[in-house]
């Protein structure tokens, strides 16, 4: 008690002053008289006035929470059209592989790409399919631009596939133009080549090689690659350097082909190599 009567002591002029300005208005608005009316309207003009500006400046709070609300729903809606993108971009994708599923004359096994290796010399996927969907080790793997590799490994759901970017693949292949054979290989860092090529060998620049006849762990004619640099290695061969009809960096989706190496023609092949 002791501190507000100080508290009062302390600001007694104000009081005094306020309680005159109130008494003054008291005294100025009871008054009749017609300077006071004019004063009166001139007072209430003005304060209407004031009122009026005051209402059309902004309140700085409610224009920070409507930024706020603003931004939140801009970062949703920008969440919500990447996912229609993404959604329409995988339609067209799995579109344009249920096409070619439709006219491709082997029974294939749709898989979805978990994880890849591109950057060593002996380049692998892991598919989401195993021996639960019937993939089974050695058959071929591919997408609609052509040939991706083979299965060399299997679990009950999933398989890893030894891709044509891996230095332990050699493939029989043959130019789709010119019928010319070589064998496909990869020589661990970054060029993709057919070997066994003669100089004098009709092989040009754009030429695409396919899978040949020859091969005994694909069917012949699976797309995979374009000749991108043809010239001559020596006095003897060519040097065919393909880019993959595969894009792998981009690759999600493959199709395992429900098919195996032909184990007679394998073991045929094998004894007599070894002779």
């Amino acid at each position: 008690m002791k501190r507000f009567a100080l508290f009062l002591l302390q600001i007694k002029e104000y009081i005094i002053l306020s309680f005159l300005v109130i008494v003054s208005l008291f005294l100025i608005f009871s008054n009749d008289n017609s300077q006071i009316r004019f004063f009166r309207a001139v007072a209430i003009t003005t304060l209407g006035t004031f009122q009026s500006g005051l209402s059309v400046i902004p309140n700085v709070f409610e224009i920070e929470n409507e930024n706020k609300f603003l931004r939140e729903s801009n970062i949703r809606l920008s969440v919500e059209l990447a996912a229609l993108k993404e959604i329409k971009i995988e339609n067209q994708r799995l579109k344009k592989l249920l096409n070619f599923k439709s006219v491709f004359p082997y029974s294939l096994i749709s898989a979805k790409i978990v994880n890849k290796s591109l950057i060593q010399s002996r380049n692998t996927l892991t598919i989401n399919v195993g021996e639960s969907e019937g993939v089974k080790v050695g058959m071929p793997v591919i997408t609609d631009d052509g040939l991706v590799g083979r299965v060399i490994s299997t679990s009950n759901g999933y398989s890893i596939v030894q891709i044509i970017l891996n230095k332990d693949l050699k493939i029989s292949v043959k130019n789709q133009r010119s019928r010319v054979d070589g064998i496909l290989s990869f020589d661990g860092t970054s060029n993709l080549t057919v070997m066994n090529v003669r100089k004098n060998a009709d092989v040009n620049e754009g030429d695409i090689f396919v899978t040949s006849d020859y091969s005994s762990n694909f069917p012949s004619g699976i797309p995979v690659g374009i000749v991108s640099e043809s010239g001559n290695l020596d006095n003897l061969f060519k040097k065919i350097i393909l880019t993959p009809l595969v894009n792998f960096e981009l690759l999600e989706e493959v199709f395992v082909l429900q098919i195996l190496p032909d184990k007679e023609k394998l073991e045929l092949e094998k004894y007599f190599n070894k002779k």
